[in-house]
């Protein structure tokens, strides 16, 4: 499958959307991850020309596939794409993925950190759109005061009362850890037993939130992960 840049948007420091235009109809559940390949590297990158995104629309917002990325020095594979032109070819593969949205669940908390929000923006605008009702509280954990997504999230929660959010920024009020965890669903006044957790993040966010939740007595089986390597 061969996608068109169609446009790229700048949604927090050092944080682009792009959007694509698959070349035949393309479906995807709310939460799946795309393979996206560059014809050439620009910058040097040890880790190859691939990588796999997930995808931060949901499919009730139309056909164009939309990216959301940190922009790193570091990556040549992330600088080249940023310095795409409008119209350049890539080529995809997917989707992919099983972390999806579940309309099943009734009580989920989404524990965000930093970029780990895109599956999740898809997945509450999906909610939103097919009019589910579906209560979900995120709690959003970032490095900084830079919340990717942030005025829509608030404009959502101002529009629905089944959806709830926690902003965590990390460099005033430290890293999201058990207590402040606690002290979110007090707010809320949840019912933890019945709760599913779903953490997105890098590595150490996803591993620091699954210590927590251990510590909170939260079953393994009520918490679903996604770790995002090297982005």
């Amino acid at each position: 499958m061969f996608l068109k840049l169609i446009k790229k948007r700048n949604e927090a420091k050092d944080t682009v959307s792009f959007f694509f235009e698959a070349d035949k109809p393309f479906n995807w559940i709310a939460g799946q991850y795309i393979y996206i390949t560059l014809s050439k590297l620009n910058y040097p990158d040890e880790r190859g020309s691939t990588r796999h995104f997930t995808i931060s629309t949901s499919p009730t917002e139309g056909d164009l596939i939309r990216i959301t990325m940190r922009i790193r020095e570091s990556s040549g594979y992330k600088k080249t794409l940023n310095n795409l032109p409008n119209g350049s070819i890539v080529e995809g593969k997917g989707p992919q993925g099983t972390f999806v949205f579940d309309e099943q669940i009734k009580n989920n908390i989404f524990l965000a950190g930093g970029i780990g929000i895109t599956p999740f923006r898809s997945m509450i605008k999906w909610n939103i759109d097919r009019k589910l009702n579906v209560p979900i509280f995120l709690i959003y954990s970032n490095s900084d005061s830079e919340f990717v997504f942030k005025n829509e999230i608030d404009e959502w929660v101002k529009n629905n009362n089944n959806i709830k959010v926690e902003y965590f920024d990390t460099s005033e009020s430290g890293h999201l850890d058990k207590t402040k965890i606690e002290n979110a669903l007090d707010g809320w006044s949840l019912d933890k037993n019945s709760l599913i957790f779903s953490v997105v993040g890098p590595n150490v966010f996803v591993d620091a939130m699954e210590d927590s939740l251990n510590e909170l007595n939260i079953p393994d089986s009520n918490i679903k992960t996604e770790k995002f390597t090297g982005y």
